[in-house]
């Protein structure tokens, strides 16, 4: 019987969000998030607010608890002028080989949907997500520009065993 195992990092995708909380269908509205660094990718869940009541009067206990957060943590690996400009804001300006970015000082407010293709095994998507870029550059003679960022699951984590490529309609 074969094993069905989720291992390894292929390619994350994103699109604009779509305005009903749906996922967008697949096609070319699917863009590659960009090169994530070797081994910083992590999907993970926070810990959920719990609240617990107790009886004075007896064992009785009812445990509450809330919603579970998701978020994806990563680093691209030394963004183009294009990427920037697509997660930070701001506007691109000049011809090619002599462009200038500007980023604005607070991060224009974006929702996107996201698919995440592993090396094999299920897709983990969310139709709405938000991502906060940060930046963190070593300048040594092994550093390079890193952007890491956050990746805010505001909707529903979906998991899929069928979706080869979000790409292709």
């Amino acid at each position: 019987m074969p094993i069905l195992a989720t291992m390894g990092l292929k390619k994350i995708y994103i699109a604009p969000a779509m305005t009903d909380g749906s996922m967008p269908a697949k096609g070319n509205q699917w863009l590659d998030l960009g090169d994530v660094y070797q081994d910083t990718c992590n999907l993970k869940d926070d810990s959920p607010e719990i609240t617990e009541h107790k009886s004075e009067t007896s064992s009785k206990v009812i445990t509450l608890v809330g919603e579970t957060p998701t978020n994806v943590e990563l680093s691209l690996m030394d963004p183009d002028l294009e990427l920037l400009a697509r997660y930070f804001g701001g506007t691109i300006a000049g011809e090619k080989g002599k462009r200038t970015w500007i980023r604005p000082r607070k991060l224009e407010y974006k929702e996107w949907a996201l698919w995440i293709q592993p090396e094999e095994g299920l897709f983990i998507g969310c139709a709405n997500v938000r991502v906060i870029p940060t930046f963190e550059i070593t300048y040594s003679s092994k550093g390079i520009c890193l952007v890491p960022m956050t990746i805010k699951f505001q909707s529903n984590l979906q998991a899929d065993e069928g979706m080869v490529d979000p790409t292709v309609a």
